[in-house]
């Protein structure tokens, strides 16, 4: 088949070996993790061109899509890192004045700005768009917001502060937020540089948080009066629920960049349960440790994850820094949970000379489905890690061809 290749990668699905020894919890060789083993060797499959798919361009010429969402009328909504809501037409055709502006956003550096949006599970009758995203603090310091806009005639006003002052730096700012199927909304934020804030429950940084619409604590979450719905996470960019059960899945940063010698990864998808925690930065990888929630696969060399998104059983993670559309199969009858195929599209393989391959699209990160059974992906080129093309960033549409 047409530009097909094998190749084999290690990914993590269970046990680990010769564990480095706790102190007070922590792992006692010069503050590193805990790494659990690789037991085996998963075979992911590169498809240049997947079959049974077409691909079409929607939109060109944005800026960093970071976000994308489509109300029950039809109209998509996304965001551009610099702070704009745009919207887009039934019919395809980007509105030219932004539904909002947001003045105070700092977007400047490579993480920083306008991330996660999310509609009001009832938009039609609470017409209430959700953002998250990062300002400006005394110094040079910034953190991290979550508001809400109510649309009037088209455009979005009247913003009310949901979250504010979460912990925000130039990178590992989280910022994907999702409605789950209980009508709360899940924010993941990240541990902004500070590692072990992932491990506190007076902080709000490397979590799934789940406040109310309103902004308020539910009286179940975990923890009274915490917003905290689990925690232990790096920088969480990928946020989806399962249709059939209402599964939490969340896709998770490794340390790529942190320790020397350097780790070299360790991007992990995660099935989130109420309260638990995800090891960060205790461990990575699979250790089977009772305190610590392992992932169901976990990634070297890096991803790394971008969004989540569910179509037709399967689940779909964009990769940045990989440049691909990753497609995760569940097809064990007896495990809902077990990933039983990974396949990378757009992509024909990791490693080129030493460096990453190109994908047709480079830096993908926004997924959405849409009304008509497309998956809908928006492209990050111009968020200062690359060379971004003359019309990035853009907005694809990838038709399949059962729909």
């Amino acid at each position: 088949m047409k530009g097909v290749s094998c190749v084999t990668v290690m990914t993590v699905l269970g046990v680990a070996v010769n564990l480095p020894s706790l102190v007070n919890g922590q792992a006692s060789t010069n503050d590193r993790p805990i790494m659990g083993d690789l037991p085996r060797v998963s075979l992911e499959i590169y498809y240049v061109d997947p079959p049974g798919v077409t691909v079409e361009t929607l939109l060109t010429g944005l800026d960093v899509v970071w976000s994308l969402e489509f109300a029950a009328d039809g109209r998509m909504f996304l965001t551009e890192k610099a702070g704009r809501i745009r919207v887009v037409s039934a019919e395809g055709e980007l509105d030219p004045m932004p539904w909002a502006s947001l003045n105070n956003v700092s977007a400047e550096i490579r993480e920083n700005g306008l991330n996660g949006l999310a509609l009001h599970p009832r938009f039609s009758e609470e017409p209430w768009i959700y953002v998250m995203y990062t300002v400006d603090k005394d110094g040079d310091e910034v953190a991290n917001r979550v508001s809400r806009f109510r649309e009037v005639n088209g455009r979005g006003i009247n913003e009310e502060v949901l979250l504010d002052d979460l912990p925000g730096s130039t990178n590992h700012n989280g910022g994907r937020i999702r409605f789950g199927p209980d009508g709360m909304l899940y924010v993941g934020t990240g541990d902004a540089r500070v590692r072990e804030r992932a491990q506190r429950l007076d902080n709000l940084g490397g979590s799934i948080l789940r406040i109310t619409p309103e902004g308020a604590v539910p009286d179940d979450n975990p923890w009274p009066n915490n917003p905290i719905w689990a925690y232990g996470m790096r920088n969480p960019l990928g946020i989806a629920f399962r249709p059939d059960d209402g599964a939490l899945f969340v896709a998770d940063h490794g340390p790529t960049t942190e320790w020397e010698p350097r780790i070299g990864a360790f991007d992990e998808l995660n099935l989130v349960q109420k309260g638990k925690n995800y090891g960060w930065p205790r461990v990575v990888g699979a250790p089977g440790i009772p305190d610590y929630v392992d992932p169901l696969l976990s990634w070297i060399p890096s991803v790394p994850p971008g969004d989540l998104v569910f179509h037709n059983g399967d689940l779909y993670l964009t990769a940045l820094w990989s440049e691909a559309l990753i497609r995760m199969r569940f097809q064990d009858s007896g495990d809902p949970n077990h990933v039983t195929g990974v396949e990378r599209w757009f992509n024909s393989r990791v490693w080129r000379d030493g460096v990453p391959a190109v994908g047709a699209y480079r830096r993908v990160r926004a997924l959405a489905v849409g009304p008509d059974g497309a998956i809908y992906m928006g492209t990050s080129n111009r968020d200062g890690r690359f060379e971004p093309g003359p019309d990035d960033d853009r907005v694809v549409r990838i038709v399949f061809e059962d729909n």
